[in-house]
Parts: structure tokens; sequence; C-alpha cells
């Protein structure tokens, strides 16, 4: 019965990888393609909320100003000095990375919603920045003339090809995040959301794993945030407000909220 279950689980996900594959191809026209690569990008931010929120329990709201960390960050390399997507995103990821954990430094002595009163008003004041500082973002005329990546030679230019760039990162991170979940750093992310008392009464630094948390989240958003600015060659504040916060909360508590293929369920959804 096992081996039997092995292979039905195997034919099913086979079915299920080759109807991936083939979607661009079969789909009725570049549009619908354009909106399940939109899909993929709330996955990943979802996915990064997931860990943060559903297995840690640390609401952050900031999710639209870590994607936009990550857009800006490819659009200013990319337009000012040539810099390519395969260096932008590694950057974008790090950066946005790096402003989760700084986020996370003053949640550390709140909990509930004041949680998420502190991340709404720090990624406000990343919005701020955004608009108000032309000099460097252009301000809410936004950035223009973002160039979409290419990989071997061949131009991902269109919607059908950048698809497969979305699948391979939704991909790599949903297995990312299984695997953080299997360590000792996911029962960590676990224990911390279900006693934080307890967890650090068995030595589990709680400190420690909240900005971790907090700064995959940040990695995720900011993949997310890369993946957008050059799949659309233009971007603008109004993007990455509050409102993308909620969209993406709401798609998690609607796949499930704990679950990694909840949110696979609730971006597609």
């Amino acid at each position: 019965m096992k081996n039997q279950s092995s292979i039905i689980k195997g034919v099913l996900l086979g079915i299920g990888a080759l109807a991936l594959l083939a979607f661009p191809l079969v789909a009725p026209n570049r549009y619908q393609v354009h909106i399940v690569n939109m899909a993929g990008l709330w996955i990943l931010m979802s996915l990064g909320l997931n860990l943060a929120m559903g297995y840690t329990g640390q609401i952050n709201l900031a999710l639209g100003a870590f994607m936009g960390v990550g857009a800006y960050t490819a659009a200013l390399l990319n337009t000012r000095l040539g810099v390519p997507f395969w260096v932008n995103l590694p950057l974008g990821m790090v950066l946005s990375g790096i402003v989760g954990a700084l986020i996370a430094l003053p949640m550390l002595k709140v909990k509930s919603h004041y949680l998420a009163l502190i991340t709404i008003g720090l990624a406000e004041t990343i919005n701020i920045i955004l608009v108000n500082e032309t000099w460097l973002t252009e301000g809410p005329l936004g950035i223009s003339h973002i160039q979409m990546p290419s990989l071997f030679g061949i131009a991902l230019n269109v919607d059908e090809r950048f698809y497969y760039l979305v699948l391979a990162c939704v991909v790599i991170g949903y297995l990312a995040a299984r695997q953080i979940l299997s360590h000792r750093i996911g029962r960590s992310f676990v224990a911390i959301r279900d006693n934080d008392v307890a967890a650090k009464a068995m030595g589990v630094n709680i400190a420690k794993y909240q900005i971790m948390a907090n700064a995959i989240c940040g990695v995720y958003c900011g993949v997310a945030g890369v993946l957008y600015a050059h799949m659309n060659t233009y971007i603008s504040p109004d993007i990455f407000e509050f409102k993308t916060a909620l969209f993406v909360l709401t798609m998690t508590l609607i796949g499930g909220m704990g679950s990694l293929a909840g949110s696979v369920v609730g971006g597609l959804a």
C-alpha cells in the first residue's frame, strides 16, 4: 500500500509539473499569463508572511515596504548603472532582509496588536521616503524603462517567458521554506509562536529567531519586488503602500495561516 501511495503521489506531482510547464502554451491570452505571474509574486510574499506570522507569531504589516526596497534597489541599479537582473536579485534580497531585521528590533519589546502598529508606522515611513526623496526615487512619478532580464541570450521580455522565471522562484522559495521549517530554526519558530516563555525556558533565543523570521520575510518580499520591477518595467511608491500588506495578509488568511500550501492556495485564489 505504501509503494502504491508513493506511485500515485509521484504521478500526481508529475501531472501537476507538466500542467505548470505547459500553462503559457495553452493559455487563451497573454493577459491571463500576466495575472498568473502576479499571483506568483503574491505567493512569494505570502510564504514570507507565513514564516514570520503563521509559524513565529510575529504580526508584520510592512510587506509593501519590503517589496518596495527590493523593487527600488533593482530599478535604481538597472536604470542608472545598467546592472542586470541576475545581480539585482541577490542585492534586492539582501537589502530587503536587512530592512526586515531592522524593523524587527523595535518589535522585540511589544506583542499582539502593538506589533501591527509598529510595522505599519515603519512601513509608512519608508513609503514617505520613496515619495519625497525625488533625487533618488523620482518621487510620485516613479521609475520607468527598467530592462527585462535575459537568460543565456534569450530575452525574457514577454509574459510567457517571464512566467518560467517566476515559477522557478516560487518553487525554490517553497522548497526553501519547507527546509527552514524542518530545521531547528523552524522548530524554534513554532515554539515561540506557541509559548514564548516556555521556549525561552528551553533555551531558545527568542530575540534571535524573531529577528531571523522577519529578515526571512523581508527576503521573500524582496524577491517579489525585484521580479515586479523587471516584469512591469515601471514602479512607483503607490504600488508599495499599506494596502499591499493587507492584500497579502488576506490571501494568507484565506489559504491558511501556518500552512505553506495555504500560501499557494491563497495566492492563486
